[in-house]
């Protein structure tokens, strides 16, 4: 029978249950100094019953408290909060509205194949972020995948992780949920990035059939598959999945950690190529690709991962024919551009100044002179472009790590047309000088 749902724990008023698993509830809770929801994880008052049991299970969550406040990354649930020391104790994670992906892993609520591959490019993303910090997840599977409804997607729950950097206590022996483990995981053998690779393998596997890969009718009999037996192609299930889609999954099924992809970014790389291979319309560009589009670009060289995500979260995409003004000079500015694909033309009081490729930002003046927001140059695309535009004030609100990557590729890009317009000019007064006399 389930709990009673309690009015508050600590400062939180709950609302209702979530969730539930074996070591807790999920609660959505209100913080009302800061006026937002948030998802509260209180211990099962039971496991706190025999006191050399609590104090196992305090060591525990404990043990996810600190991994999790070590993780910042946009496809990570974040820790707001925790109190280890309470009767229960709790943590408390960020709210999401959504539903796990759980809920699309059955043969008619499955999801578009090309938006499988974007959650399986930014949880591949978002596990390399945790390998960098040491984690590996041992617990990969859909119920631990939130779909939020604005189609972000989040990785939750460190309960079981292992950290190859601390000391820390940690669950021992076989831990995750058997359809998901590696064959290393079964063998009880040491655990790398390998491990939670083939388990995300599996999810991709299920969200794209609907079918677990390596199931059995007991337990014993999944595990035994999983080391023993290959999966078959996903296409068998899903006559539509084309074979680059049975490659790629395979290859991450497989049974040798050296079989699979070597690193996250290889994982990356290879779900690039295959989302490109998918047919669909040009205006149907997947998150994988603007990712990459992002990436490629000399202007977001210094820029971390994690702030591209975010950048990409900020900005909106505008593909537009040519001769679409995009700036207008004198007239009041709240947002820059970053040139993706394209070229555009900048005139100042009719004059011609330069045409701008892709890889450079536009109209960048009116983020770094809050104080004068006035367009100082006319922009028109010179052939159709794809701009990522961004809105000032959004740029103001996010994260100091954004702000300093856009402070030193702006500097970076002002530079250089300061040195080009040196040079310009040096040439004008080459030409201009009278000739020397004899």
């Amino acid at each position: 029978m389930a709990d009673r749902v309690p009015a508050t724990i600590g400062k939180y008023r709950i609302e209702r249950e979530l969730g539930r698993g074996a070591s807790g509830v999920v609660y959505l809770g209100l913080d009302g100094l800061r006026g937002r929801k948030v998802a509260v994880k209180q211990m099962h008052a039971h496991l706190l019953a025999e006191p050399a049991q609590a104090a196992r299970h305090r060591r525990q969550l404990q043990s996810e408290a600190a991994l999790a406040a070590r993780l910042r990354h946009p496809n990570i649930v974040r820790l707001l909060d925790a109190d280890e020391s309470a009767t229960p104790p709790y943590l408390v994670f960020e709210y999401l509205s959504g539903r796990p992906l759980s809920d699309h892993a059955s043969a008619d609520t499955l999801l578009p194949v090309a938006q499988v591959l974007d959650i399986a490019f930014k949880c591949g993303h978002a596990l390399e972020y945790a390998e960098r910090q040491g984690l590996v997840h041992r617990d990969i599977k859909p119920a631990n995948l939130l779909l939020a409804d604005d189609g972000e997607v989040k990785l939750v729950d460190f309960g079981a992780a292992l950290s190859t950097q601390s000391e820390a206590t940690q669950l021992a022996g076989l831990v995750g949920s058997p359809s998901y483990m590696s064959p290393e995981q079964v063998r009880e053998e040491t655990l790398t990035h390998h491990s939670d690779m083939f388990s995300l393998g599996v999810v991709v596997y299920e969200l794209l059939t609907g079918r677990r890969p390596f199931d059995g009718e007991t337990d014993f009999a999944t595990l035994y598959r999983i080391s023993h037996e290959a999966a078959a192609a996903p296409s068998l299930l899903r006559a539509s999945l084309p074979a680059q889609v049975d490659a790629f999954v395979l290859r991450a099924l497989a049974k040798a950690p050296q079989d699979r992809y070597a690193r996250w970014s290889d994982w990356a790389d290879a779900l690039l190529a295959l989302s490109r291979s998918l047919p669909r319309q040009k205006s149907q560009d997947t998150e994988t690709e603007r990712f990459a589009r992002l990436r490629a670009l000399p202007f977001f060289a210094e820029f971390h991962d994690v702030a591209l995500w975010e950048l990409m979260r900020l900005g909106h995409w505008r593909r537009v024919p040519r001769g679409t003004v995009l700036m207008r000079e004198g007239t009041p500015g709240d947002s820059f551009c970053i040139l993706i694909e394209g070229q555009v033309n900048i005139t100042r009081q009719g004059w011609q100044l330069c045409t701008l490729e892709r890889g450079v930002s536009i109209g960048e003046m009116t983020f770094l002179r809050p104080d004068a927001p006035i367009r100082t140059a006319t922009a028109v695309s010179e052939s159709e472009v794809l701009v990522l535009k961004v809105p000032n004030p959004a740029l103001r609100g996010a994260s100091d790590t954004l702000q300093s990557c856009f402070d030193k590729a702006f500097i970076k890009l002002l530079v250089g047309r300061l040195v080009a317009t040196n040079e310009q000019v040096a040439e004008w007064d080459l030409v201009a000088a009278p000739p020397e006399k004899s």
